[in-house]
């Protein structure tokens, strides 16, 4: 729990999980013609806070699946959560899966631990792994962390539209970045449409919430 949410809170970690699910479940209807899920990724799901919800969520007909580079994560998930597929992916793509597989993919908080040459990198592959007409939700820092920043931290975001806080290994939790609007829809705009931007919105997190159709 504290690896995933940074809380030891048990009831909180079952709830917070379960009511993104239902989030989710409501943005996939809000913009998936004829509400119809089969498949469905989380990308970078760590032990399982979200996906493990998604099987009830989103009914019997959906294929769930989970992705994550943490290895004893995704080996605990395999055993403890067998009605979801879970795959190890790298820190850099590819993943295991077939061009245009899924119809929604959802990412919360992992681009907000890379880097911006692996952001692109996985904004590439998750173009590759939908199909014309899927739904792809992601979750970034954005103007609201700007309070968190230090005075050169927010010089750069303000010139560059992008800061990272590393000297630690990319992907974890103390490697940190903010990205802007307007940087990250430069780049998603050019794989994708973005058919919804919510700042400061999403569930639990604070982060702004990007909804992206793949045209």
């Amino acid at each position: 729990i504290y690896d995933a949410y940074s809380a030891p809170d048990w009831d909180f970690y079952k709830m917070s999980g379960s009511e993104t699910a239902a989030f989710l479940l409501l943005i996939s209807q809000r913009y998936l013609p004829q509400n119809v899920v089969t498949q469905v990724l989380e990308w970078g799901c760590g032990p399982a806070r979200v996906v493990r919800h998604l099987t009830s969520a989103f009914g019997s007909k959906a294929e769930v699946y989970g992705s994550d580079y943490n290895r004893e994560t995704i080996q605990w998930c395999t055993q403890a959560i067998p009605e979801v597929h879970f795959t190890l992916n790298g820190l850099l793509p590819p993943l295991p899966f077939a061009d245009g597989f899924f119809d929604f993919v959802y990412s919360i908080s992992v681009f907000t631990h890379l880097s911006e040459s692996v952001i692109d990198q996985w904004i590439d592959e998750i173009c590759r792994i939908t199909h014309s007409g899927s739904i792809v939700v992601i979750t970034t820092n954005g103007d609201s962390f700007l309070v968190k920043l230090l005075p050169d931290e927010l010089e750069t975001y303000r010139s560059k539209g992008f800061v990272v806080r590393g000297n630690v290994e990319e992907g974890k939790r103390a490697f940190s970045s903010c990205q802007s609007p307007a940087f990250l829809l430069d780049k998603f705009s050019a794989r994708f449409e973005v058919s919804e931007f919510a700042p400061a919105s999403f569930p639990y997190t604070e982060q702004d919430m990007w909804v992206l159709r793949k045209p």
